[in-house]
């Protein structure tokens, strides 16, 4: 039996996509010694296309985007942050198949960070890149979606700018809740 991959989501040229075996993919690389480098973008986006579709005029985006994650993957692992492999559960469904987290309009962000401040949960982090030309204020991003607590959405309330956007939560009802 094929073991089950990892779904996890990569903010590629703004739009989030989701991409299955990932995290396998980092760790396999990772093992086999693969700087988080420029050399390493071959690599992931083979490893990524076994089991995601990129399209071609996407691929220099994706590489980009892969390789930020793979370069957070090894600080991880160099400072021995445990990463987590499971969301868990909520009402008997696994967490990855609810789709109950946050998107970011990064057309109103405007990099003050209150949503990392204000979330306990590890569910935003801060860009790579600067936002402007303020280098206090970073870009955020959704870096851990299915950390989000199903039904909260009190982040929203803290962004000043209006950047965080829910689904409606009546959508949870066809999940068991509401």
């Amino acid at each position: 039996m094929t073991p089950l991959l990892t779904y996890r989501q990569v903010r590629v040229g703004g739009k989030t996509i989701g991409t299955v075996g990932l995290p396998e993919l980092f760790a396999a690389l990772h093992q086999q010694g693969q700087p988080p480098d420029a050399t390493a973008t071959g690599y992931l986006l083979d490893g990524v296309r076994r089991h995601n579709y990129i399209p071609p005029a996407a691929a220099a985006e994706t590489a980009e985007a892969l390789l930020r994650k793979y370069r957070r993957f090894c600080e991880q692992q160099s400072t021995g942050c445990a990463c987590a492999s499971t969301y868990g559960t909520w009402r008997g469904q696994p967490r990855e198949t609810i789709p109950w987290y946050p998107t970011l309009r990064e057309d109103l962000c405007d990099g003050c960070g209150a949503c990392l401040r204000f979330c306990t949960f590890g569910v935003f982090a801060a860009g790579d890149d600067s936002f402007g030309s303020a280098q206090d204020k970073r870009r955020v991003e959704v870096a851990e979606p299915y950390r989000c607590q199903v039904g909260c959405s009190a982040c929203v309330a803290v962004c000043g700018p209006g950047a965080l956007v829910f689904p409606p939560r009546g959508m949870l009802e066809a999940y068991g809740g509401g």
